[in-house]
């Protein structure tokens, strides 16, 4: 595209989300990008964890044939009862075997190396609905800075196409890596999980200064940014830690936007089919209802509070 873009030619992303209506105004196309620094015990997307593609296993519809076994030229694939055939992640290659064996679409590879081109090209294959709807991209993970050199590319991209442009960040990043994206966007989403700094650690394996620090600074050089809560049972769905947050937002920051987003068990399967521990196998998914109070409790704080679509 030339040398006015920044450097960055390749990405790895887990999906690509077409006529999404959840994360930003209007019709968007979701870019979910790999790798995440953060490993929030309750996240949904547990595939976006790894920067490497990974195999994917769906228990529900295996019909435990064993071709997956036979297929794999390592002996990577393994039948576990009672959590099926799954796959030692040291050993497999990615090589699809299993994969292409699969008649029951039971296994797929998540994740996968892409061109900056071939990304924008996704995203222009719907330039008509954003036109329409008032829509647009939304860069999200996944930690999308992470690879913020393509992403700051197709940045530019997007705004010299004319097309809306957000980001959702974690935060837990370096502030130079934000701030040289900020006068590209048209939209900044920012994850805010909790005030006390050991709770945040034990609950996504880092602290949580550098993110308080980076959404003081973004609020100071960005208008458009929505602070988003993932309300979490057991972690902060509680009025005192919420209303601890939205003091700090309303006394110490510029943020006046936040959306709580009730928890829900929606992505627990996946961990099923990677091979991971989910803590939150056996707790209850929040409604909108259950976060009003919450909401309130903010509002009277002078913050533009609203309760968004179930995900966290």
């Amino acid at each position: 595209m030339g040398s006015e873009f920044a450097g960055g030619d390749e990405a790895t992303v887990f999906d690509i989300e077409r006529y999404a209506v959840e994360d930003g105004p209007g019709i968007r196309t979701v870019v979910f990008f790999t790798g995440c620094n953060l490993h929030c015990t309750w996240c949904q997307n547990p595939e976006s964890h790894s920067m490497k593609p990974q195999v994917m296993y769906y228990r529900d519809q295996c019909a435990a044939c064993g071709k997956c076994v036979t297929a794999c030229p390592v002996g990577a694939v393994r039948n576990s009862p009672p959590g099926g055939f799954l796959t030692d992640h040291q050993k497999c290659t990615l090589c699809g075997s299993c994969v292409d064996a699969c008649f029951h679409s039971a296994r797929k590879i998540v994740g996968r190396r892409m061109t900056v081109q071939a990304i924008m090209d996704e995203i222009l294959k719907d330039r008509a609905f954003y036109e329409s709807s008032g829509g647009g991209v939304t860069f999200s993970g996944g930690e999308p800075l992470l690879q913020a050199d393509a992403v700051l590319e197709l940045a530019q991209r997007c705004k010299a196409e004319g097309i809306h442009t957000a980001l959702e960040t974690a935060g837990f990043i370096q502030w130079k890596l934000i701030e040289r994206l900020l006068p590209w966007l048209d939209l900044l989403y920012f994850d805010f999980k909790h005030i006390n700094s050991e709770i945040h650690r034990r609950v996504t394996g880092a602290p949580i200064e550098l993110i308080m620090e980076n959404i003081r600074r973004a609020a100071e050089s960005f208008e458009n940014m929505v602070v988003r809560i993932p309300v979490i049972p057991g972690v902060n769905a509680d009025t005192e830690t919420l209303s601890r947050m939205f003091s700090y937002l309303a006394e110490q920051t510029r943020v006046r936007t936040v959306e709580l987003l009730p928890f829900h068990r929606l992505g627990g399967g996946k961990y099923v089919g990677l091979e991971m521990e989910y803590a939150f196998e056996t707790v209850a998914n929040l409604s909108r209802e259950d976060c009003l109070p919450f909401a309130e409790a903010g509002r009277r704080l002078g913050l533009a509070v609203s309760v968004g679509a179930q995900g966290a």
